[in-house]
């Protein structure tokens, strides 16, 4: 089973929209992972729930268009 979560179970944990999901990661205001070079999102439940517990988030741009977005002290690498 894959730590990680796409965008339709995202939506379905939220109880909101993909759209919405969608655009929560277009404005990082939600952890994930944005893999580089493509258009795909990942999510890891540790860090959403501690987002949703309302930790702060730190963004860090990758090569090629990645992106990290991630609750301020977490360890787990990208």
């Amino acid at each position: 089973m894959s730590p990680y979560l796409t965008v339709e179970d995202v939506a379905e944990l939220l109880r909101c929209s993909i759209r919405t999901v969608h655009e929560l990661t277009r404005t990082a205001t939600i952890p994930h992972r944005r893999i580089s070079g493509t258009r795909r999102c990942l999510f890891v439940r540790d860090e959403l729930d501690a987002w949703l517990d309302g930790a702060k988030l730190e963004a860090a741009e990758l090569p090629r268009g990645g992106r990290v977005v991630k609750p301020k002290g977490a360890t787990r690498a990208a």
